[in-house]
């Protein structure tokens, strides 16, 4: 069966701008030889000293099961949380060799990304960017499914919380019909109907596709980073396919979604439907 970009389907796979100057500097890269393409996870933070203790070794857990295609690095991009997330994670550089932080001003979500993905993109040259969240909610154990399906002609991979099989178990019924409210609108106005999920965090993208798009005029906070994104991904033409992922409740304190993220996100609506042309293919 020939499997089209807007298909949507599950595989029963087997296995469970620049960084701030001053005192956030980044860390050391690995400029050894390279053996394999890189796949790069890169995990935003603020104030997630408890969350990426346990976050990041899961996340390293997965690199046996992609060791014969993809060498794993983790690039934490800590906005100076005040409570210790970046020297949590500078202890674990001691066991992980291709664990990186890098820090900045706290600007919002998607300010994280843009440093972050700039970033790996010159230090790494990666092959893939897994986008994230550090809290818990998303399961490292989908990241080999993400990639083997980038390896198989897809270069965004969505964890999608909506299509079926998707799961939400910790949200309100208010959370809920926000969240479809929400993706409904972004379908309306970003030209984007083959989506469920356009608001998920949780992604896989190729390298190559990221560096054909414009990131700059993207919104700097909150979810509305992540439709702006996948909106000029589209543009750009990439292939994707959505995945149902269970979103599990946060471990550890609470959720950074504010009321301005939701004004940014309305706000947002119009710059997604007239901020470009697409390029996709009709």
């Amino acid at each position: 069966m020939t499997v089209t970009s807007t298909q949507i389907i599950r595989y029963p796979f087997p296995f469970e701008e620049e960084p701030a100057a001053g005192p956030a500097k980044a860390d050391r890269a690995s400029n050894g030889p390279r053996k394999m393409p890189v796949a790069c996870v890169i995990l935003p933070t603020y104030n997630e000293v408890e969350n990426v203790t346990q976050v990041i070794p899961a996340v390293f857990q997965q690199a046996a099961k992609i060791s014969t295609t993809h060498e794993l690095h983790v690039l934490v991009v800590d906005d100076d949380s005040p409570d210790g997330t970046r020297d949590a994670v500078e202890d674990l550089q001691q066991i992980h060799k291709n664990l990186h932080v890098i820090g900045g001003l706290k600007k919002g979500l998607g300010d994280a990304y843009k440093r972050g993905i700039k970033y790996a993109l010159e230090h790494f040259s990666p092959d893939v960017i897994i986008e994230m969240d550090a809290d818990g909610q998303h399961d490292p154990k989908e990241i080999p499914q993400f990639i083997t399906l980038s390896n198989s002609g897809f270069s965004l991979v969505i964890g999608s919380r909506l299509m079926t099989g998707g799961k939400t178990p910790d949200f309100s019924l208010w959370r809920n019909f926000l969240s479809h409210i929400g993706n409904w609108l972004i379908r309306s106005f970003g030209r984007v109907k083959e989506i469920r999920d356009c608001t998920s965090g949780f992604r896989c993208l190729k390298a190559n596709i990221v560096k054909e798009s414009d990131l700059t005029h993207l919104s700097t906070r909150g979810y509305s980073f992540q439709s702006s994104l996948l909106c000029e991904l589209l543009r750009n033409n990439a292939t994707f396919i959505e995945v149902p992922i269970l979103f599990k409740p946060r471990m550890h304190g609470i959720s950074k979604l504010a009321f301005r993220d939701q004004v940014e996100f309305l706000l947002n609506l119009a710059k997604m439907r007239f901020g470009g042309r697409s390029k996709r293919s009709t």
